[in-house]
């Protein structure tokens, strides 16, 4: 089995990481009040966070830029971010307070022994477009409790904390999933596709985590199944079958974002940017980028802005 390389990203963006220990236990989830927190970022600066984030606007007004797509900020809002997507605030007067729960992944899947258990929950799985919720104050209310209730359980860790922790997120996610009302539903069984085997789906999150290493190395579907064991069509299989994607559309899909990140949070010149993501000319990238987007890099720097001053190109 070949070893996989990783490859160094080329954007450089603060990366913000979960502390499990900051309580004195091993804990996957953390809520606070922003009032009490001086160091969390509020300017423009471009960063990413290492969890989920789940935040209660009560102060505030803007748009929180995730990955170029922005999203509405306001009092009586709630706005989600995912793991990895490169964020930065827009708000005027930089004010910004309100209530906020975050927690990894692994909080939900190694408790259920399933892997994909919260990338399968509907509302962490919106488009970043959709993930401003505006909320009735009966239901920010609601929310607020529970993100209080966890402040309450953070202020005198116990043994059973991350299990008390671990019930406080899923109803904070089912509470949030009934704030999208008939937008987001969570399927019923009979409407659902046939559920990929546990060896697929296993196989396919084992591909998407070598995707994140590798996607820069200009790597072939045949390489990346060369380094999992299997061969192209199988891992093709697993891939459609777990994700609804072939494995060179994952491919693709992961490097269309890292374009996108690169020209709205680098000065590069696109040349540099097709450089940089191995297209072997600019010309080359500027197909694959409008076959993604519908428009050409610069058209879509022009569009969007771009986070750096003086972008050269």
């Amino acid at each position: 089995m070949t070893e996989a390389r990783v490859c160094d990203p080329v954007i450089a963006a603060i990366p913000i990481r979960f502390d499990r220990d900051k309580y004195g236990r091993r804990l996957l989830a953390d809520a606070l009040d922003l009032r009490s927190e001086p160091g969390f970022i509020r300017s423009p600066i471009p960063h990413r966070l290492a969890f989920h984030e789940i935040m209660l606007v009560t102060d505030g007004e803007g748009t929180l830029d995730l990955d170029g797509t922005q999203i509405e900020v306001a009092p009586y809002r709630l706005c989600i971010t995912a793991p990895g997507e490169i964020r930065s605030w827009r708000l005027r007067g930089e004010r910004l307070d309100g209530l906020v729960a975050f927690f990894e992944a692994e909080l939900f899947n190694e408790f259920f022994a399933d892997p994909a258990f919260v990338d399968k929950f509907p509302v962490l799985a919106m488009e970043a477009r959709r993930r401003s919720i505006p909320l009735s104050r009966k239901r920010f209310e609601r929310l607020a409790d529970i993100v209080g209730g966890m402040q309450d359980e953070l202020r005198s860790v116990r043994p059973d904390s991350s299990h008390v922790l671990r019930a406080q997120n899923y109803l904070l996610l089912t509470e949030v999933q009934r704030s999208c009302g008939g937008a987001h539903p969570i399927p019923p069984a009979s409407a659902m596709p046939p559920a990929p085997s546990i060896k697929a789906r296993a196989l396919a999150l084992r591909f998407s985590a070598m995707v994140e290493q590798r996607f820069l190395c200009d790597d072939s579907v045949a390489d990346y199944a060369a380094s999992l064991g299997v061969t192209p069509r199988h891992l093709n299989n697993c891939a459609v079958l777990a994700a609804g994607a072939t494995a060179g559309e994952i491919i693709q899909k992961r490097l269309h974002l890292e374009a996108r990140r690169l020209l709205l949070n680098t000065d590069m010149a696109v040349v540099e940017i097709a450089q940089a993501l191995n297209f072997s000319d600019a010309s080359y990238f500027n197909r694959f980028f409008k076959r993604h987007a519908g428009t050409t890099p610069r058209s879509f720097r022009m569009q969007h802005g771009n986070h750096i001053a003086a972008p050269r190109g």
